[in-house]
């Protein structure tokens, strides 16, 4: 048998049997009033049709006229017996705490049953009485109160009274005679011979213990059957709370929705991968809350996976794919997902759909791969551009010797200036891919952000390619960050000002293609990090563009190497900081956030070594 001491209370079992039957049935203090109080309410229903029946004999319903025949036995019998149910019921009460007095009360009321009873068939012409059949329900009572010792005990005192009334009909005893008035206009009744006597006391004698052991034995059967359902009961709920235990500590999302289709359960991590709260979930169709399952939910019942989104870009055959799934602020969610049918005894109906986030992992997988392929194109580019810088040394010097000449025409010195230009633009993307390629160690320092801005704006207003443009560039320094203020963080200020540099003059050239041209740089600072901000009025980026606007080379611009933003990037991530591109909630065009925590991991830049190996591989974002 299952330890049931450390059972919830709703779940506790106060059965009286042992399963294997073995033993008596020892009831708690609890279920043994409870059964008092259901026994003496039977006595009471008994004793109240009892009345009834004397009342309507008073009202000359019976042999005699209401005049000549007052019932006045049973009114004394009846009112005895209330009397007695209510002093049983009041020290019932009185004594429930006390398990011994409670169990003493509870032999006295079969007593009292069984007395009532033999009283009542006594006065009603013993055992030839038309109420003889409250014997066996006193026999009943004492089951229900003590089980088998109460049957059987409430059996011998009905015995014992029978056999008092059949001493009485053949003389062998005299008791006082008791015999209700309705009974007096009746013909005298023939006296009992000593075999009828003896063979009504042994016929409902067996009736009564008959009646004891079977009521006895269905009550131990009850017994059990109540706590099998109550162990069960505790059981269930056990498995119940260990389900929601289990369900709700998973990782993974976990849907069951069904057969329309529509969401019955959501677990906590299902709702936090959807975004949503258990009340917009729950009873809602699954269509709606994730669309692209809808092959799922189309496909015949069956297991149905999703992983990979393209098997045929990484190879694999099985029938896996991945759900790109678009939310309500325009970011791109990954989903892998997997539907299987959910059975019960009757089949198929509904289906349970199993969600993971995977964004970060690919995130991760693409930055991977896109960092291998850049170390191995970085490593072989690097001498390639080693080698090109040589010759372009030698043309640059020697288109100036050239032009040195006072034998060239104006047609020959033009052309050598589109050589000179072309040969500077390209010695320029060189620098800007050697850059990306070997990145210097970072040298850690005081970084004064607002004095940066202030000097980069400056700077870029004063460029001829954004003066001629007539570009407008604004600072937004609000609340904490104002002119003249350090704004201080612990960077590398070079690499700060290239990045600043960088996302500005993309901004510029950026609002070129609109008559409206505005850049507004922002600075503010979000708990422990500083958020610089660069606003743009040109065409922005779009949705499919934005998660490769800082691939190396990778540029919408007819000019340019597309090295810009790679570097902003890379010099984010050495800060341990982030960078994301998004539109611009208030110039409708691009607008690209960079986060500098102000104390970027310190004691990793104390050492040199440490130092210089941390900063040669970005983090990933």
């Amino acid at each position: 048998m299952a330890d049931l001491k450390g059972a919830p209370a709703p779940w506790r079992v106060t059965g009286a049997f042992d399963l294997d039957g073995a033993t008596q049935p020892v009831a708690t203090e609890d279920s043994l009033v409870e059964r008092i109080k259901w026994t003496t309410l039977a006595r009471v229903v008994l004793i109240t049709a009892v009345l009834v029946f004397a009342v309507a004999l008073d009202l000359g319903v019976g042999p005699q006229r209401a005049a000549q025949v007052p019932e006045t036995l049973l009114y004394q019998w009846a009112a005895g017996a209330y009397a007695l149910s209510f002093c049983t019921l009041l020290a019932t009460h009185l004594v429930r705490a006390l398990p011994a007095l409670v169990s003493r009360i509870a032999f006295a009321s079969v007593c009292a049953d069984a007395s009532v009873a033999v009283g009542l068939v006594y006065m009603t012409d013993g055992l030839q009485s038309v109420f003889q059949f409250a014997m066996p329900l006193a026999v009943l009572n004492a089951s229900l109160v003590l089980a088998r010792n109460g049957a059987v005990l409430a059996a011998s005192l009905v015995t014992a009274g029978i056999a008092a009334m059949a001493a009485n009909e053949v003389g062998w005893l005299t008791l006082p005679r008791l015999r209700v008035a309705f009974l007096t206009a009746l013909p005298p009744r023939a006296v009992m011979t000593g075999f009828e006597a003896m063979t009504d006391l042994l016929v409902q004698g067996a009736a009564a213990f008959a009646t004891a052991l079977l009521s006895s034995h269905l009550m131990l059967e009850l017994d059990r059957a109540r706590k099998r359902t109550q162990l069960q009961r505790r059981e269930l709920a056990t498995l119940r709370v260990r389900y929601d235990d289990v369900v709700s500590s998973l990782p993974d999302g976990l849907l069951t929705v069904d057969s329309s289709a529509i969401v019955t359960s959501a677990n906590p991590a299902a709702l936090d991968i959807l975004g949503a709260s258990a009340g917009a979930v729950v009873g809602s169709p699954l269509a709606a809350l994730v669309p692209e399952l809808g092959e799922a939910l189309r496909s015949p019942p069956g297991e149905w996976e999703i992983t990979r989104a393209d098997p045929r870009a990484t190879g694999d055959t099985s029938r896996t794919r991945e759900v790109l799934r678009r939310l309500a602020d325009g970011t791109a969610q990954v989903l892998a997902c997997r539907v299987a049918p959910l059975r019960d005894q009757g089949g198929q109906w509904g289906r349970v759909v199993v969600l993971r986030d995977v964004t970060l992992a690919r995130q991760r997988e693409t930055q991977h791969k896109s960092r291998e392929r850049l170390a191995a194109i970085g490593s072989m580019a690097t001498s390639v551009a080693h080698e090109i810088r040589n010759p372009l040394a030698s043309i640059s010097g020697a288109v100036q010797l050239l032009e040195s000449g006072h034998e060239l025409g104006d047609s020959d010195r033009q052309l050598m200036a589109i050589v000179q230009r072309e040969t500077s633009q390209l010695n320029t993307w060189i620098g800007d891919f050697l850059d990306f390629a070997r990145p210097r160690p970072l040298q850690m320092g005081p970084c004064p952000l607002c004095e940066i801005a202030e000097e980069t704006v400056a700077a870029c207003l004063r460029d001829p390619r954004v003066a001629s443009a007539g570009t407008e560039i604004t600072l937004d320094l609000p609340g904490d960050a104002k002119p003249g203020t350090p704004c201080q963080v612990t960077a590398d200020a070079v690499l700060v000002r290239q990045t600043l540099w960088n996302l500005v003059l993309n901004a510029c050239q950026a609002v070129l293609e609109g008559d409206r041209r505005k850049v507004v740089v922002g600075l503010r600072r979000v708990g422990e990090s500083w958020l610089l901000s660069v606003d743009d009025s040109g065409p922005g980026i779009d949705d499919d563009q934005i998660a490769r606007v800082f691939e190396p080379f990778f540029t919408t611009k007819g000019e340019g190497t597309g090295m810009g933003l790679a570097l902003v990037e890379r010099n984010v991530q050495a800060h341990r900081g982030s960078v994301r591109a998004t539109r611009s909630p208030a110039l409708g065009g691009a607008r690209f956030e960079v986060v500098l925590p102000m104390r970027p991991l310190a004691d990793e830049f104390s050492d040199p070594a440490r130092r210089a190996s941390r900063t040669q591989v970005p983090a990933v974002r």
